[in-house]
C-alpha cells in the first residue's frame, strides 16, 4: 500500500545520488539493470549507504529497464523495486524506526533510447505502451512516487507523465539541459514548465549534464515561471579524464568527477529548491555532505 506523500515545510527533501558509479567502483560494470538480477546485495548496500548518508528518497535501479531493450524487463523492474525495498525495512530495523518518518521509494523512468516521429522512426503509441508497462509494475511493486528524468526530447517526456499518472502515484519530472538552458531536443525552461503542469506532476526541475554551479541561474528563472515544486539534481561538476587502473592492466579505474563531497554540498547550498539530490558521479558522501547543509 502507497504511503502518503508530502513536501515539508521550509527544509527540502534530499534524494540519493549516483547508482552506476557506486556500482563500478564494487568492480561491477554491466548494465546496471542487468545487475538487478545479479548483484541485488550491492545493490541493497548502495541504497543503505544513501539512507544512512541522509536521504529522504531512494531512486529504485530501473533506469533503462525497458521491455523494448530487454525480455526479462519486468524481472528487472521486480528486482529493483525488491531491492529498494529491502533497503529501506533493513534501514528502519537498524535505526529503530517505523515508517512514519518519511524514507520513500521513487520508480525511476529515464529515456527509452528511441527516436520519436519525424525525427525517428518510433511510433508514439509504442512509447507509450512501454512507458505504461514500467510504470505499472513500479507501482504494483511497491513504488511510492515515480521519477522521470534526463529526458531531452518533450514530446517522450509526455508520454512518459501521462503513463505514469495513470498510476495515481505522485510523480516528478525532470529534463537535461545546457548551459544556455535547452535540452538537446531544443526544449526550453518554459516549454517543460507549461506542458508538465498541464500534465497535473507534483514537481519538476532539472537533472544531470553540469555540476550545480550551472543550475543556480535556471533555478531562479524556473521559481520565477512554476508554483511547483522545484527538483535539482546535477553532476557531482565534470567527469574526469579515465586513469588506468595500476592493479589490472589494460583496465581503467571508477569514473570520476571535479566537485569533492564538501564542495558539491557547498555549490548546492547556492540553489533556491524544494528537492535537492545527485545524479552521475554523486555518491553517499555527496549526499551527506549535502543533507549536512539542512540539519533535521
Amino acid at each position: 500500500m502507497t504511503k502518503p506523500f508530502s513536501l515539508p515545510e521550509g527544509q527540502p527533501i534530499i534524494f540519493d545520488g549516483g547508482m552506476g558509479t557506486e556500482l563500478q567502483k564494487r568492480g561491477l560494470n554491466q548494465d546496471p539493470a542487468v545487475l538487478n538480477l545479479t548483484a541485488g546485495e550491492a545493490i541493497i548496500s548502495i541504497h543503505r549507504e544513501y539512507l544512512a548518508a541522509g536521504a529522504d528518497i531512494l531512486t529504485a535501479n530501473t533506469f533503462g529497464a525497458y521491455s523494448h531493450k530487454y525480455d526479462n524487463a519486468s524481472d528487472m523492474i521486480k528486482a529493483a523495486m525488491s531491492h529498494g525495498r529491502a533497503a529501506l525495512s533493513r534501514f528502519h530495523e537498524e535505526a529503530g524506526e517505523g515508517w512514519a518518518n518519511g524514507k520513500w521509494l521513487a520508480l525511476d523512468l529515464g529515456p527509452t533510447g528511441l527516436m520519436l516521429e519525424p525525427y525517428g522512426d518510433a511510433v508514439p503509441e509504442d512509447v507509450y505502451k512501454i512507458f505504461e508497462k514500467a510504470a505499472q509494475l513500479g507501482a504494483d511493486y511497491g513504488a511510492d512516487l515515480i521519477l522521470i528524468e534526463t529526458m531531452m526530447d518533450l514530446a517522450e517526456l509526455e508520454l512518459a507523465v501521462t503513463a505514469a499518472k495513470k498510476t495515481g502515484l505522485p510523480v516528478f519530472a525532470t529534463m537535461s539541459f545546457d548551459k544556455n538552458g535547452r535540452t538537446m531536443m531544443g526544449t526550453t525552461l518554459d516549454n517543460m514548465a507549461f506542458k508538465l503542469e498541464g500534465l497535473g506532476v507534483d514537481a519538476l526541475g532539472m537533472n544531470c549534464g553540469f555540476g550545480p554551479e550551472a543550475y543556480v541561474e535556471p533555478a531562479r528563472k524556473l521559481a520565477e515561471i512554476t508554483k511547483l515544486p522545484i527538483i535539482v539534481q546535477p553532476n557531482a561538476g565534470m567527469p574526469l579524464p579515465a586513469k588506468p587502473d595500476p592493479a589490472r592492466p589494460g583496465e581503467f579505474l571508477p569514473a570520476s568527477y571535479s566537485l569533492s563531497a564538501e564542495d558539491f554540498a557547498k555549490a548546492m547550498a547556492a540553489i533556491s529548491a524544494a528537492v535537492l539530490g545527485g545524479c552521475c558521479g554523486t555518491s553517499p558522501g555527496h549526499i551527506a555532505a549535502l543533507a549536512g547543509v539542512y540539519p533535521r
